[in-house]
């Protein structure tokens, strides 16, 4: 997914909503919706020594799905609708965009609704994540594995990680070593520095490194 040596030190999501008639009324008192949703990653570097952004590339990842929900429902059921058809499309997925996504799907539709008769429309849902990876952050480690080689972080001090709990932390943040979310069934450690992995990600990590792979906090060495 990612460019060759590209290192994400952070992430940021953004999600968009449009609507688009097909449509008119044909009478029936049935609204069909097609969802289609599609997640954007885009990676970017951040040069050193202007701070400017290059970008490097990036990856869409589209799927699809069809409801019909009758127009008469109360604004209330409305919601609710709205709000299972777009948690069944996530799958879980960015729960904390799931709000924002359903508010502005409700904002468009019931404009659309509003000042015209359609009986077919479809919501398109783009889901943006751009990795960052900070050129200052490369040239630190690169002038300290210059000058110390690379250090592996002590045994003892692996062990002693602080494993999390599920309610301790926010599944939808990313382990910034395999860029995968953390998720509620993983086992999860946290740094002294408070930034948290995958248990197996951070341990391979230290076991090369002494060093946070974000904030480049040093752990104890032999």
């Amino acid at each position: 997914m990612f460019p060759i040596e590209f290192v994400c030190h952070d992430c940021f999501k953004d999600s968009f909503v449009s609507v688009r008639p097909i449509a008119s009324s044909s009478y029936l008192p049935y609204l069909t919706i097609h969802f289609n949703f599609s997640i954007l990653h885009q990676c970017l570097y951040i040069r050193p020594n202007d701070h400017e952004f290059v970008h490097l590339g990036g990856t869409w990842n589209p799927s699809s799905k069809s409801t019909q929900i009758i127009t008469h429902l109360s604004d209330v059921m409305f919601y609710e609708e709205i709000d299972h058809a777009i948690s069944q499309l996530l799958m879980n997925k960015f729960q904390d965009q799931q709000h924002v996504i359903v508010e502005q799907t409700i904002r468009e539709l019931q404009r659309i609704i509003i000042t015209s008769e359609m009986s077919e429309l479809c919501v398109d849902v783009v889901s943006q994540i751009d990795h960052y990876c900070d050129g200052k952050i490369l040239l630190a480690l690169e002038e300290s594995s210059s000058l110390d080689g690379m250090i592996s972080a002590s045994e003892s001090s692996i062990e002693l990680l602080e494993p999390m709990e599920d309610d301790e932390r926010n599944s939808n943040d990313e382990c910034l070593v395999c860029l995968d979310e953390l998720g509620e069934e993983t086992d999860v450690l946290r740094l002294p520095c408070t930034h948290m992995f995958h248990d197996q990600c951070i341990t391979k990590w230290l076991r090369n490194s002494h060093y946070c792979l974000l904030c480049h906090f040093e752990m104890p060495t032999d």
